[in-house]
């Protein structure tokens, strides 16, 4: 698929030129060969201890609450690994914007895209997805097998965001920004498959608190609503990295009716979804997210130095 997304002169202001030369940068290491690629995370993981700290305290916090009977010595084990799997998530993530081409070299196991198919009297498919560090490579490596659309959040930055819509452009149709309701509901009432993923803490405007790995987080009421809204068929996509460099991509059916007409309900079932998926493979979630940040009182201290 070709991109339809060409940068305005604007985006060429002297303000935005250290982010030009950072994806410049980002051009040249994810075109390298796939083992060097991999060597490179391994070296960032190790590195973001001192280059990241912030987001390696949020990792440690979240780690320490969803995994609190592993040892010390397993917490920092699986806070290391999950630091390499994010910085593999990047690079991947860069060549999938910057060297499509490269994504028909990896090999890719599916596993339930019967789940996907439809006939054309069927209505949309929304999928529940989640953020693992794979996450825009198996978005583009399913959309391969089954044509997609998805949801997003913009970039502040415009650089950043013309670069998000250049990049998805490659593998999907639309790129839809999480507010246009609107453009989402038309999308899947025409029949559409589209992606989004609820997994992230977006305060508490639409969102009820809901059980995650044992604690109470705040979950957005949006899959919900929207598959109320539109009728949509619901499924649930988790993808995953291994060790010999392959990947796979895993689409399931809810494991109870979705939606009802419980908000707390349904989010619970969204929850439990994507607990299994992690337990799968915990270091390659995207921990690195403030995931209790809002909690029933207010603003959680949980992340404060």
């Amino acid at each position: 698929m070709q991109t339809r997304y060409q940068p305005s002169r604007a985006l060429f202001h002297p303000r935005y030129w250290l982010t030009w030369a950072g994806i410049a940068l980002a051009f040249v290491l994810t075109g390298l060969s796939q083992p060097t690629r991999q060597r490179l995370a391994s070296l960032l993981g190790r590195g973001a201890m001192y280059l990241l700290p912030r987001r390696v305290r949020i990792a440690k916090v979240n780690l320490s609450l969803c995994f609190p009977d592993l040892t010390p010595e397993a917490q920092t084990q699986l806070l290391q690994a999950n630091l390499r799997s994010t910085a593999e998530g990047l690079i991947e993530t860069g060549t999938t914007w910057l060297h499509p081409e490269k994504l028909k070299d990896l090999t890719v196991r599916f596993v339930g895209l019967e789940h996907l198919d439809r006939t054309e009297t069927d209505p949309g498919i929304l999928i529940i997805g989640m953020h693992f560090a794979t996450l825009d490579l198996a978005g583009a490596l399913l959309s391969q097998k089954r044509p997609f659309n998805v949801m997003y959040k913009t970039n502040k930055n415009p650089v950043l965001e013309w670069l998000m819509q250049h990049g998805r452009g490659h593998h999907f149709k639309q790129a839809l920004d999480q507010h246009n309701i609107r453009g989402v509901i038309r999308n899947l009432k025409a029949g559409n498959r589209l992606w989004y993923a609820p997994d992230q803490d977006y305060g508490r405007q639409n969102t009820v608190f809901a059980p995650f790995f044992g604690l109470t987080a705040a979950t957005t009421t949006a899959a919900n609503r929207i598959a109320r809204l539109t009728g949509a068929k619901v499924v649930f996509m988790s993808h995953y990295r291994h060790a010999d460099g392959s990947y796979s991509v895993v689409i399931k059916a809810p494991d109870a009716p979705f939606p009802t007409q419980s908000d707390l309900e349904d989010t619970s079932l969204i929850n439990r979804h994507i607990e299994r998926a992690i337990i799968d493979a915990p270091e390659q979630y995207w921990w690195v997210h403030r995931r209790f940040k809002t909690t029933e009182q207010g603003r959680s201290t949980l992340y404060d130095a």
